[in-house]
């Protein structure tokens, strides 16, 4: 990013990589801090997964904790996440024999497992001893359900697969269509500026190649979404349940060319 913002002549696309690092310079130290400060605390009847981020903290009645068990840190999640790091995990991940897991982990130790009804979570306090006392204390049974990954979850996963899909789809769909449209109703000039925004000089092509230069932008878009589907079917044999966010790859893309066509057209609507 730093390297287009340096190289590119364009506004448009300055503005986007400069918002796409404060972006990430903001996700970045927001979750540093998020982990600095993360805590677990029973208390009241309650669990409590918690940071200095009061919005983000999780509470769970004790009275619907059906079950909590002790585990060395060993995850065995599958996906990238899996392949990256077997003792730490902050996120929504799959563990073979519990399914889905919110997961808290920051010990390279151990890690408490616990689980309601509706889900699981996985923690890794400082007194690990203390902690499973509490729960003990509390009246919860100390075993391992196994729950493995549920119909509803993979039905759930192929859905939003085919809904990223067909986003994708309309939005391609828009992008090559406007053109088009316009062009039919004669509201494009003889000549298109492909570089509205430009700082150094605008860049003119009549109005038919530009038509067909946005059509083989939709296409090639098209063609990638096409692709990342293929690959998310191939990758669900990896990660059965995260398998659809290959899926937000071209939507960051089609979303981009969309971005590029306002540029230029709003201008000329105006």
């Amino acid at each position: 990013m730093i390297i287009i913002l340096q190289v590119s002549d364009n506004v448009l696309t300055k503005s986007l990589m400069m918002l796409l690092i404060i972006s990430l310079l903001i996700v970045g130290a927001s979750f540093l801090i998020f982990m600095k400060t993360l805590y677990y605390k029973v208390g009241e009847g309650i669990v409590t997964i918690g940071s200095i981020f009061r919005f983000t903290d999780i509470h769970i009645k004790i009275e619907n904790i059906v079950y909590f068990t002790e585990r060395i840190t060993l995850l065995d999640q599958s996906g990238i996440a899996g392949m990256l790091s077997k003792r730490f995990s902050v996120g929504k991940g799959y563990i073979e024999g519990l399914g889905k897991v919110d997961m808290y982990i920051t010990s390279s130790k151990k890690t408490i497992f616990f689980g309601t009804e509706k889900g699981n979570y996985g923690i890794s306090p400082a007194d690990m001893a203390g902690f499973s006392a509490l729960l003990k204390k509390n009246g919860v049974k100390e075993e391992f359900i196994i729950r493995d990954v549920l119909d509803k979850d993979i039905r759930e996963s192929a859905d939003k697969l085919k809904h990223f899909f067909l986003l994708n789809a309309v939005m391609v769909l828009i992008l090559v269509e406007i053109p088009i449209v316009l062009l039919y109703l004669g509201r494009l000039p003889e000549y298109v500026s492909i570089s509205q925004l430009d700082t150094s000089m605008l860049s003119y092509v009549p109005a038919k190649v530009y038509v067909d230069s946005t059509v083989a932008y939709g296409i090639m878009a098209f063609m990638i979404a096409l692709l990342a589907f293929v690959l998310a079917k191939f990758y669900s044999k990896i990660d059965k349940i995260y398998y659809y966010r290959v899926m937000l790859i071209p939507l960051v893309i089609s979303v981009l060319l969309l971005l590029n066509l306002a540029n230029i057209l709003i201008p000329i609507l105006l």
